[in-house]
């Protein structure tokens, strides 16, 4: 009954949304090579030169005057650029471009310099048109990696003082593996980015808690277009990978499509050399297996979707997206002292994600329904040799995933503050299965289980917004969440805070804190089990729980370029995956357990600094200090902590303006650290790039080196108690891309993030 009353109730929510809120003469001001002009003063007059209204332009170059007049008059200054005036016609938005402005001063001309990000609403929003020029990327995802603080690691996205990080796209979040979502990210071409805003602790409307990196896409201001871009990419590491994409949108006031294809064929290198000595009764049994594999797959991604914006920019929006997956191969073998096995892995039906969102948005809030639906069919081949035994079976894995979300959120003045409030609710069902046989007499492993789990997620929030002057603002979040699954019901609240004082125009502080709960992937909590080779096993954890996570962050940024920022995060009941070698019985065990708590302390330094117009850099440094507790691993208790230092230099060099020739070299170095009670080794790496933009930078040719010294791979040692194994690694991280891009017309995309981090059989 609880759960049906919070979705009536989120019901209700949905059908309150108001779509008009007063009347409003909306634009946005550009440079002459479009980059959006911040601060710039604008006034409205009638015709007749009688003063209307003034308003100044956001970062993004935004700016609405509230008047219903359809005939007027709009002046535009700035220090930079020359006063513009014109004659308006109709409440169209409108789409300034200003004329640059030179200072002459004996001979010298003196450029204004515009800062890469300025701080709004507790959002560090970045201007990344101007921060990604003269750099060598050639999608979304690697413009968000010039992100200071933005990292990839163990292929996932790590922001410096946050325990994690959700991406949104144009405000939207929804549910898609991680994985997933960095392939659509290299999708989408990087000159469509407007700007990012970092949260370290996200609006309750985004419906994420947490960090999270909201990168928003340019609008399209014509009212009839058809463009395109065509871009293919070739990757060598061990072995080649290739991927091929075509994009295309055609606007037609109101309407606007958009469509995205893109197809990969990936090939990669596996292997670990693991040396074990194993704890078996008074003689401990040394062990060493050498695993050498490869997993191919080829995918076809798609997405397409439907704008209509109706009177007073409020918009419906439909778009599918498609995810499929084919010719799926991975093949491991491994020998050593104590088996030889061959594992093969093989899809029998393509894993198939789809996703389908409708949603309705206005000034004063937004509404929408999204459907995922996810299946994977796995079968494994597994066979083994031993001195004692031998053994083979045909193992068949299966998921199928359904989700329903549904979401409303409004916005509204309320004196001289803004309030804020909203509901969710989340269904799942996920039907997981997996099946042992044996083949020739052998004896098949009895771990079978076919399950059916339902999740039940309700949410509901309210926040506050205030500010007082031009130096202070402030908001404030609650958001009550009910969570039901299986014979779990937990209510949980989650508070956020984030504050900005800003003493002079380029002196500033920024607080905030939030807090955050994961949850496992659905596949760990049906305990199954699967072989890596006759020594080592995954097991799932059915008595898994989700963790709690607390972030705080405390910023300082000098002349809106120098960051300084002291974070400290806890996280009670975290969990990883971690090995264990069972007492008297030789098996190494892979399993996700949680620990006691995390915690963890740092200062993260982010210097940019250049020489005139061809040498452009930026110095990242983060030191943190990492302590984990568990005194419930398996039969074991461990405490362990470390000091760590993170740091990277980036270098853009600009060879070449006609033709235009960029270069960009980057290194960086972490030091020795810690998952637990496992040691990890020291890691450096070394990029290279060139670019060439030419036919009016309407094409590029990228060539790109990563890890040029394949020094990007740990090695991990655990010496604990009675554990003792070590595991080399084999690297396979250093990739020399080569990639074309043209763009036919400019090209336009909106994306949303896709959450499915918990599906998966693998």
């Amino acid at each position: 009954m609880k759960t049906k009353f919070i979705l009536i109730t989120c019901l209700l929510g949905l059908s309150s949304l108001n779509a008009i809120n007063g009347q409003y003469i909306k634009g946005k001001v550009c440079s002459p090579n479009g980059l959006p002009v911040a601060n710039a003063t604008i006034i409205m007059q009638t015709v007749d030169s009688i003063y209307v209204h003034s308003a100044c332009t956001d970062s993004l170059g935004l700016f609405h005057l509230p008047s219903d007049l359809t005939d007027y008059r709009l002046i535009i200054h700035h220090l930079l650029y020359e006063t513009h005036e014109e004659r308006c016609c109709g409440r169209q938005e409108r789409l300034i471009y200003l004329k640059e402005k030179d200072h002459s001063l004996q001979e010298v001309i003196v450029k204004g310099a515009r800062s890469l990000f300025q701080l709004t609403d507790g959002k560090i929003v970045y201007d990344m048109p101007l921060l990604l020029k003269n750099k060598v990327v050639g999608n979304v995802y690697e413009a968000l990696l010039q992100l200071p603080g933005v990292r990839e690691q163990d292929g996932a996205l790590v922001l410096a003082g946050a325990t994690g990080v959700s991406i949104l796209i144009n405000g939207q979040t929804a549910s898609m593996p991680l994985y997933n979502l960095i392939a659509l990210l290299k999708m989408l071409p990087q000159s469509q980015l407007e700007s990012a805003e970092i949260m370290y602790g996200s609006s309750p409307e985004y419906h994420v808690r947490g960090a999270s990196i909201n990168l928003i896409m340019k609008e399209q201001a014509r009212e009839r277009t058809l463009e395109g871009q065509l871009n293919s990419t070739y990757f060598q590491k061990h072995d080649a990978s290739y991927t091929a994409g075509a994009a295309l949108l055609y606007t037609a006031t109101p309407w606007s499509t958009h469509f995205n294809y893109s197809y990969d064929i990936n090939h990669e290198k596996t292997g670990v050399h693991l040396y074990a000595h194993h704890p078996y009764h008074d003689q401990p049994k040394i062990i060493e297996q050498f695993n050498r594999g490869s997993r191919r797959a080829n995918t076809h991604y798609l997405r397409m979707g439907v704008n209509y914006t109706l009177p007073h920019k409020t918009k419906l929006a439909l778009t599918y997206t498609s995810q499929i997956k084919t010719a799926i191969r991975h093949r491991e073998y491994s020998e050593g002292t104590f088996a030889h096995s061959i594992n093969h892995k093989t899809n029998q039906t393509p894993v198939q994600l789809h996703n389908i969102l409708l949603s309705y948005t206005s000034d004063g809030g937004k509404a929408g329904v999204e459907y995922t639906h996810y299946h994977d069919y796995t079968s494994q081949n597994y066979r083994e040799y031993r001195s004692a035994k031998n053994r083979a079976f045909i193992t068949r894995l299966s998921q199928r995933i359904n989700q329903l979300r549904i979401f409303g959120d409004r916005s509204h003045p309320v004196g001289s503050w803004t309030l804020n409030y909203g509901a969710q609710y989340a269904y799942a069902h996920d039907r997981s299965y997996q099946c042992y046989n044996h083949v020739e007499k052998s004896d098949a492993p009895s771990s079978n289980f076919d399950s059916h789990l339902t999740e039940h997620t309700a949410q509901a929030y309210i926040g506050i917004k205030k500010t007082i002057g031009d130096k202070f603002s402030l908001s404030a979040s609650l958001t009550g969440e009910y969570y039901e699954f299986a014979e779990v019901k937990a209510w949980s609240a989650f508070p956020t805070l984030s504050a900005t004082y800003t003493p002079f125009s380029s002196y500033l502080f920024h607080l905030s804190f939030s807090s955050d709960k994961t949850y496992p992937e659905y596949w760990q909590l049906h305990g199954g089990k699967s072989y890596l080779n006759g020594y080592a096993e995954v097991h799932g954890n059915r008595f898994l729980k989700p963790y709690r996570e607390f972030s705080g962050q405390l910023s300082t940024i000098l002349n809106r370029r120098y960051t300084l920022t002291l974070y400290g995060n806890y996280l009670k009941d975290y969990s990883a995956q971690l090995p264990y070698q069972v007492p008297n019985h030789p098996l190494l065990i892979y399993q996700v357990v949680n620990f006691d708590y995390k915690r963890t302390f740092g200062l993260n330094i982010i210097l940019p600094f250049r020489m005139g117009r061809i040498w452009d850099a930026r110095l990242t440094v983060n030191t943190f200090y990492d302590k984990v507790k568990n005194l419930h691993f398996h039969d074991l208790s461990f405490e362990k902590e470390k000091c760590v230092l993170y740091s990277r230099l980036d270098n853009t060099i600009r060879l070449s303006a006609k033709p235009d020739i960029k270069l960009e070299i980057a290194g960086a170095y972490i030091s020795k650290s810690i998952q637990g009670p496992l040691d990890l080794s020291a890691l450096w790496n070394v990029d290279a790039g060139i670019q060439w933009s030419f036919w009016n930078n309407r094409a590029e040719l990228r060539l790109k080196g990563t890890d040029l010294f394949n020094r990007w791979t740990p090695d991990i040692v655990m010496r604990y108690a009675s554990q003792n194994l070590r595991m080399d690694i084999i690297p396979d991280s250093r990739t020399v891309t080569l990639s074309f891009t043209l763009r036919l017309g400019d090209f336009k995309s909106s994306e949303k993030r896709i959450d499915s981090s918990r599906f998966g059989t693998h």
